[in-house]
Formats: C-alpha cells, sequence, structure tokens
C-alpha cells in the first residue's frame, strides 16, 4: 500500500510527461506478436519475443531515471545496454530457460519467468555491464529470491483498476500505465538496491 501511494504520488503532475513513451513502448510489444493466416488458411501467431526483451529494457531504463529524479528522454527508451548481440542472447536464453521449466509444469515456468523479473534492470544498469549472459539470469534469480511472491501480490493489486477500464473504453488505461509502471519498477528498484547494499 504505501509502495502504490508513493507511485501515485511521483506521477502526480508528471503523468504525461512518461505516458508517451510508456504508450509507445507498449505498441511496440504488441507489434513483436503478429497473428496472421498461412497459405492454408490457418490463424498463425508469430512471436518476435526478443524485439519485446529490447523495448523492456528500455523502458525500464526510462523508469529508473524517472524514480530516481535523474533527467530521463523519450529515445532512454531505445537504450538496450550498448550491446546487441548480448541483449539478443540473454532474451533467447531468458525465453528458453522458462520454457523448459514450464514443460516440467506450468507453475515452474511461472516462478522461473519471476526469477528473471529484474533482468531488464541489471541489464539497463553500467555497473553489471561486463557479466556475461548467463550471469545476468543467476544474477536476476539471486536478487529476486525471496521477493517473488510480494511481486506477483502487487501486479494482481492492478487487476481491479484494468477490469473497471474496459468500462471507460480503455481510456482509464492512460492513467493506470504510468501508476502501473512506476510501482512495480519501484518495487524491483528497491528489491536489486537492498540485495546490492547487503552483499557490498
Amino acid at each position: 500500500k504505501e509502495l502504490k501511494e508513493w507511485a501515485k504520488a511521483k506521477v502526480s503532475g508528471k503523468r504525461w510527461n512518461i505516458l508517451p513513451a510508456l504508450l509507445i513502448g507498449a505498441i511496440i510489444t504488441n507489434l513483436s506478436i503478429y497473428t496472421g493466416k498461412n497459405d492454408s488458411g490457418f490463424y498463425t501467431t508469430y512471436s518476435f519475443g526478443w524485439l519485446f526483451f529490447f523495448v523492456e529494457v528500455g523502458v525500464t531504463y526510462f523508469m529508473v531515471k524517472f524514480i530516481t529524479d535523474k533527467d530521463y528522454q523519450f529515445n532512454d527508451i531505445f537504450y538496450f545496454g550498448k550491446d546487441f548481440v548480448k541483449t539478443l542472447v540473454v532474451s533467447i536464453l531468458q525465453t528458453i530457460f522458462v520454457f523448459l521449466w514450464a514443460l516440467l509444469l506450468i507453475i515452474p515456468g511461472i516462478i522461473k519467468a519471476l526469477s528473471y523479473a529484474l533482468v531488464a534492470m541489471i541489464m539497463s544498469d553500467e555497473k553489471y555491464k561486463d557479466l556475461s549472459p548467463t550471469e545476468i539470469l543467476k544474477k536476476s534469480e539471486e536478487m529476486m529470491r525471496g521477493h517473488r511472491w510480494d511481486y506477483v501480490v502487487l501486479v494482481l493489486s492492478f487487476i481491479g483498476w484494468h477490469i473497471l477500464a474496459c468500462f471507460t473504453l480503455f481510456i482509464l488505461e492512460l492513467w493506470i500505465i504510468p501508476y502501473q509502471q512506476t510501482a512495480t519498477t519501484k518495487f524491483l528498484y528497491d528489491v536489486k538496491t537492498n540485495f546490492e547494499q547487503a552483499n557490498k
């Protein structure tokens, strides 16, 4: 509750400063998944998950600047860690590992996905630029240990708002998106910062 109150106060008066970047990020993310008819007349879904991950790193970089009162700019959402190949490899490995765990059971796959919640933030942090792709994934798992359920609770706490947005032709999403993105970024940033301070 305190975190969400903080996020609401942080966004107040600045919503329209960050909304354009978040909307463009959301649009690119949706474009990364394309559904169309194949030659047989059946619908096929094509996923460009790597594109989604690049945007996720950029939006995270942008939002961390916002919550820490640093100078943020719209083009920050196109930041991907200055290493295209590494970012691509991290995206591919993350997808493979989550998929393999999901083959065991759905729950292990979800847990693995939650364990990687900090990957984008680590990728956007200069001090971790020398980590290899596998080290980045392991670092996120280590940082998120003990915080996965709290993160789930935070994300689920916004479901009511999204349901309500359906009755406003999704216009309410213009208010929800900056609010939720600020709250989730702050949560993950605090998890990462607390871990770093505890392991100096």
